[in-house]
């Protein structure tokens, strides 16, 4: 029994080891009839190509122009195989019943009870028939799980050929400069037969090569910029906005800073001077959107001219800033003199546009302007309240009417002296000389007829009229005689009576503001008017020859350009009684 125990634990320990440890194949799978074969194959073509690979901004304004070469390839094409490996682990029910008829085997050949004293033969015979039931039982495997790859691959036999086009990168292949060309408008910018490679590129900075300063405030074309190399030729477009931005440049004497696009004494945030620099954001209409160091402001587009720069120019804007301060901070603005005694004897009629938001830009310092004549008309001169009239930012001739009707019950007596003062840009519509009214278009054309309101005041019989003018003249020829017409009808009905403009035709009346030096706040003219009343000058010869001294002078030194006051009428009239 010792033997048939140890029989029995080899065979149950055989079945066990088969049952857990199993056994795997290895076999060897076509998994593609076309596969590459990455070791042969062939170069059957090859070209160039020079492209443009980048866009372009103000921040990076490069454009580039790449040189590729382009391969194509013939590669052969085989049978792939590839090597697998499949576990094995016997069929339980096969290998209990191999194990069972092995046992009964074993069972006859080593007892008595199936077999009465077996022979040797017969023991061998049934321990071979056990041993060879236990084998058959393990022939019957299942697979476990899925084939795994080893990794091992073969190509067989060739099946066909196919190419593939490949783009590299290229250093040049023939002379190692290309021709560059650059245009706008028909003009050539840049025109160069050697620009230098560098590895496979061209590249050529537009900012740093391109002249800004050519191009209008909305360029008329694209930027055409031509590389060639050899045979090859790349064309590419760039707007001009890719390569440059814009900014404002003040062209006027001085231009409101505003937080608003609206003409609104509230809304001034500074007084920019002539020549500073902001930059553009964009346009609403007749306004243009501003940086202001990092707030976005506004600014008249009638006061600026637009400009196109490089990126970096916003690093180093010039904006020259005059603060705002109260009236009454400038030295004409302060201690003014009496002239004339407390009485009802004069009247003052102030007609001003300066809030001009249409064809023109505003007046700088206009509304200054009003309140200074004011306060020389109320204190030098002693109107009172009630006989001085003020209009101001109108195109109504019946509002002008109406005024001076009131202002004509007070010229009761010779003694009476009626002043004016007149302010605004002037417009020549048939023939005759008009003050333009705040929102004057050439769609919508109102305006004011100077000659109509001289012949107003010509109907007042009494008194003394004197009349200071302040005028903007654009675009007139030099030809007086259109001024000589305009106040004829006073002029000649009343010789007590003299008109002085702040200059001839033509010219311009500045205003008194030197970056860096005198702040006036006003026109030269207006400031040099009150300055002479503030000096005691009370007869018209000795105004006008204080303003043709001052005038003249100031408008040179501070904008080379002439400002010539004229008079017309009475020089020897006093202007107080």
């Amino acid at each position: 029994m010792g033997l048939n125990q140890r029989a029995y634990f080899a065979l149950t320990s055989l079945i066990l080891a088969l049952l857990i440890q199993g056994c795997s194949v290895t076999s060897w799978t076509v998994v593609d009839e076309g596969a590459r074969d990455t070791e042969d194959f062939e170069i059957i073509d090859t070209r160039y190509l020079l492209q443009s690979t980048n866009g372009i901004n103000p921040e990076q304004p490069l454009a580039y122009f790449d040189l590729y070469r382009i391969n194509t390839y013939e590669y052969t094409q085989r049978v792939q195989t590839e090597r697998y490996v499949q576990q094995y682990r016997p069929r339980l029910g096969y290998v209990l019943l191999g194990a069972a008829g092995a046992g009964l085997s074993y069972y006859a050949a080593f007892s008595d009870q199936l077999l009465s004293r077996p022979t040797d033969t017969q023991r061998y015979a049934l321990m071979g028939a056990g041993t060879l039931l236990t084998g058959v039982s393990f022939l019957n495997m299942k697979p476990v799980g899925e084939p795994k790859k080893t990794g091992e691959s073969r190509l067989l036999r060739q099946t066909g050929t196919e190419t593939e086009v490949d783009t590299l990168a290229s250093d040049p292949y023939q002379e190692e400069t290309a021709r560059l060309r650059v245009r706008y408008n028909g003009d050539m910018l840049i025109q160069s037969d050697n620009w230098p490679f560098d590895g496979n590129r061209l590249s050529i900075n537009l900012a740093d090569n391109i002249d800004a300063s050519i191009f209008e405030e909305e360029p008329a074309e694209n930027l055409v910029v031509e590389a060639t190399y050899d045979t090859l030729q790349k064309i590419i477009e760039v707007p001009v906005a890719s390569v440059f931005e814009r900014f404002v440049v003040v062209d006027k004497p001085l231009t409101a800073l505003r937080n608003e696009p609206e003409v609104n004494p509230d809304n001034v945030l500074n007084d920019l001077a002539e020549g500073s620099q902001l930059k553009l954001v964009s346009r609403q209409g007749d306004w243009f959107k501003v940086l202001y160091g990092i707030s976005e402001t506004w600014i008249a587009a009638n006061d600026v001219r637009t400009i196109w720069r490089p990126s970096d120019f916003a690093s180093d804007l010039s904006v020259i800033a005059i603060p705002n301060v109260p009236f009454g901070s400038v030295d004409v603005e302060q201690d003014i003199p009496v002239l004339a005694e407390d009485n009802s004897s004069s009247s003052a009629l102030i007609l001003s546009n300066f809030r001009y938001d249409g064809a023109f830009s505003e007046k700088n310092y206009g509304q200054r302007d009003v309140q200074l004549m004011e306060a020389y008309f109320q204190n030098a001169f002693r109107v009172r309240d009630n006989f001085l009239a003020t209009i101001t930012n109108t195109s109504s001739q019946g509002m002008v009417a109406r005024s001076i009707r009131r202002l004509q019950s007070a010229a009761s007596d010779s003694s009476h002296t009626l002043y004016v003062y007149l302010g605004g840009f002037t417009v020549l519509k048939d023939d005759q000389l008009h003050l333009a009214g705040p929102e004057y278009t050439d769609d919508t054309p109102k305006s004011i007829n100077l000659h109509w309101l001289f012949e107003q005041l010509g109907a007042i019989e009494n008194g003394r009229i004197i009349v200071f003018a302040d005028f903007d003249f654009f675009n007139f020829a030099q030809d007086d005689e259109i001024l000589q017409e305009t106040v004829e009808p006073l002029i000649s009905q009343n010789p007590s009576s003299a008109v002085i403009f702040s200059s001839i035709l033509n010219q311009q009346s500045g205003i008194y503001s030197s970056p860096g030096g005198d702040q006036k706040r006003h026109s030269i003219f207006t400031y040099f008017l009150a300055d002479a009343f503030k000096n005691g000058n009370t007869y018209i010869s000795d105004i006008m020859s204080y303003l043709d001294r001052n005038v003249t002078f100031i408008s040179r030194s501070l904008y080379e350009r002439p400002q010539t006051p004229i008079l017309f009428g009475n020089n020897q009239l006093e202007i107080v009684n």
